[in-house]
């Protein structure tokens, strides 16, 4: 009678193959985790950077435009508004990871509210006149393009001042301000001597 010779035993084989298939599990589940961020980074609204001719002096003025979520076009959706600080750009607020940037950005995706960053004429601007009608003209123009229920307006440092003295010029375009300024600080004071040429009512509002 044969015995059964027993096969030798090899561990190190045995583990190897053991670590392949959970090296391949690995890598399969790593692949479907990033082609899911993938999916869904390319489902989620980009910024888009929008050109448009001032009504004021027929230039060429940008804002950036972030829609919420799972946007639709046939619901009404409130506008939050955010302006720069002193030697910045409209791409600031959306962009950077400072937490009145990030802040801002929050409240908007979480109330779903539309979310735009004008140049407001400059990284120095102050809202002088020139600015301030353009931002009428942003409200005005985007709510021919979509269904805007209530405007906000917000603001770090200069942008904190510009979006005070905006509320207070459109009191009727405007349903809250929220001014993003340090401890003790109120920016630079805005009066109407700073531009000689400064008309003595605001720009007309939207309709």
């Amino acid at each position: 009678m044969l015995a059964r010779i027993a096969e030798p035993f090899q561990p190190a084989t045995r583990l190897g193959a053991a670590m392949s298939r959970t090296w391949h599990r690995f890598t399969i589940v790593c692949l479907a985790c990033w082609a899911s961020a993938a999916v869904s980074f390319a489902d989620s609204p980009q910024p888009e950077d929008v050109l448009f001719l001032a009504d004021v002096d027929q230039t060429e003025q940008r804002f950036v435009q972030l829609l919420p979520p799972e946007f639709q076009s046939e619901k009404t959706h409130e506008l939050l508004i955010a302006l720069h600080g002193h030697g910045s750009d409209r791409w600031q607020f959306v962009r950077d990871a400072r937490d009145e940037c990030r802040a801002a950005r929050d409240v908007a995706a979480k109330h779903r509210m539309i979310y735009v960053s004008p140049d407001y004429r400059a990284k120095t601007s102050w809202m002088g006149p020139k600015a301030e009608a353009d931002v009428v003209q942003i409200i005005r123009d985007l709510k021919k393009r979509h269904r805007i229920g209530r405007v906000f307006i917000t603001g770090g440092s200069m942008g904190g001042t510009a979006a005070l003295t905006f509320a207070a010029l459109h009191p009727d375009l405007v349903a809250g301000v929220a001014s993003l300024v340090k401890k003790g600080s109120t920016g630079r004071p805005v009066t109407l001597d700073s531009w000689p040429d400064v008309p003595r009512k605001p720009a007309p509002s939207a309709p």
